[in-house]
């Protein structure tokens, strides 16, 4: 008879023990939930109209808590995969490679990208402006630490892109290019 007692204390124990840790279990839930949906910020991604004449933006929920490098590189890889939406185009192919980013404390920002090389010999001027804007405009505008961006490819300063756009030097956010 002793035991009866003791393992219907140890069941009610276990019982409420349990039951409550169920209860913190979804609240827990829902409050991770709640701020997961708190900690995200609305950015934009560049890319281009059917045409291939204008950028157009798409927004982009992005987690708020990253620092301004990995968001870049978040960003540019949203960027290389392309746009979800019918009526847009990519800029640059999905097997775009980033080789390298970083962030100046002066708000200069490099990338250096291994383009796929079938996209450099079918590009004409145009297509390199909206390429290089579509990096610009992506990093310039989420990111108030980046001021202007450097495009380097294969880890060298190259003349340009395609033959067309110079990239000797650094860009700055141009909004001309987006409708």
């Amino acid at each position: 008879m002793k035991s009866r007692p003791g393992k219907l204390i140890f069941f009610i124990f276990l019982i409420i023990f349990t039951g409550s840790g169920i209860c913190a279990a979804e609240d827990g839930g829902k409050e991770a939930q709640v701020s997961s949906n708190m900690d995200l910020f609305e950015g934009f991604v560049y890319y281009a109209d059917k045409k291939k004449t204008v950028l157009k933006s798409v927004k982009k929920q992005i987690a708020a808590n990253l620092d301004s490098h990995n968001l870049g590189l978040e960003i540019l890889a949203t960027l290389f995969k392309g746009p979800q939406l019918a009526h847009l185009e990519a800029t640059w192919p999905k097997e775009t490679i980033i080789d390298s980013f970083f962030i100046t404390d002066e708000g200069e920002a490099y990338i250096d990208l291994t383009p796929e090389p079938s996209m450099m010999e079918n590009m004409d001027t145009q297509d390199e402006l909206l390429a290089i804007y579509s990096i610009v405009n992506s990093l310039t505008l989420n990111i108030p630490k980046i001021k202007r961006v450097k495009i380097l490819i294969q880890g060298k300063d190259a003349f340009t892109l395609a033959g067309h756009i110079d990239l000797e030097y650094f860009y700055k956010t141009n909004m001309l290019m987006v409708k």
